[in-house]
């Protein structure tokens, strides 16, 4: 059986998910879990503190995907096909969370932060899996590294985007990947 808190946040995150912040009360909150609001502020102080509990557990799980990616003992251009395809399923699997984020990072400053590491995280690993492949001549020497990491990591994140708002559209991922190692593949 679950724990209230438990409970809490996941009613809390299917809240946020379709209702928003603002559109989301502690007093909903707590009638989807079937507890009392004074349950919930032993749990929590605020509404505001469950969001940020939610946002960072997902930053936390994207971290370590990240972090297990740079772990891989692949070449760099093998690497960019491993970091979209497990980015990609990934994010498949935490759609509600993604949907929180996606959808309060515009007037939440906590969901910005989070974006904004994301972001930062997702373009460094990409770098890093660049530099691998320089190194191992898998990859072209003549890229630009940074602004190279940067648009990729724009795309990935406009094909999750994409694929969070219009779920009935095709999914890129293995496009993506061919696309890219087309784009950086040693000669």
């Amino acid at each position: 059986m679950a724990s209230s808190k438990h409970l809490i946040l996941e009613n809390a995150r299917r809240l946020f998910s379709e209702n928003g912040f603002k559109g989301t009360t502690i007093a909903q909150i707590a009638k989807t879990s079937n507890v009392t609001d004074a349950a919930i502020y032993r749990h929590y102080r605020s509404k505001q503190q469950i969001f940020d509990s939610i946002i960072n557990d997902f930053f936390d799980e994207f971290s370590g995907l990240m972090d297990s990616i740079h772990e891989r003992q692949k070449s760099g251009y093998c690497l960019i096909e491993t970091l979209i395809l497990d980015l990609d399923a990934f994010l498949d699997e935490r759609v509600v969370e993604l949907k929180v984020i996606m959808n309060t990072y515009t007037i939440m400053p906590s969901a910005r932060q989070i974006m904004e590491r994301m972001y930062a995280l997702l373009g460094l690993t990409l770098e890093r899996c660049l530099e691998k492949g320089m190194r191992d001549g898998t990859v072209r020497d003549d890229l630009d590294i940074t602004p190279t990491a940067s648009l990729i990591a724009v795309m990935l994140m406009g094909m999750s985007r994409r694929q969070l708002y219009w779920p009935e559209t095709p999914n890129l991922a293995q496009e993506a990947v061919t696309f890219c190692q087309r784009s950086i593949r040693s000669l």
